[in-house]
């Protein structure tokens, strides 16, 4: 009778390791994180305008961007190719990290 309860338990033990093996293995597989760092893309900042339309402000390569978002779609918006505009921007979220779209916008404004 004893041998029946340690054999039970000990087979337990094995199937709950086996789920644990296999939640591991989907985890490290299917939800895994991204495993690269791309700094030709980046989003240097964003502001919500309603529940779900955003405006992002993105640096691809050489090239900064003011892009749309809502729930259907994604407009560019404009791109910045002024090269005193660039640096101020490039200096302004190096010194002080990511800011708020709105914050970056009055920098611009405000000579």
């Amino acid at each position: 009778m004893d041998w029946l309860i340690v054999k039970t338990f000990l087979t337990m033990l094995v199937v709950v390791g086996m789920m644990f093996g296999l939640l591991v293995v989907v985890r490290k597989f299917f939800y895994a994180k991204p495993r690269f760092v791309n700094d030709n893309l980046k989003v240097l900042s964003s502001m919500s305008l309603q529940p779900k339309k955003s405006i992002y402000l993105v640096k691809v390569f050489d090239r900064v961007m003011l892009v749309g978002v809502s729930d259907n779609s994604i407009a560019s918006l404009g791109e910045i190719t002024d090269g005193e505009v660039l640096q101020k921007l490039e200096t302004s979220t190096r010194k002080e990290g990511l800011k708020g779209f709105s914050d970056i916008l009055k920098g611009f404004t405000q000579k």
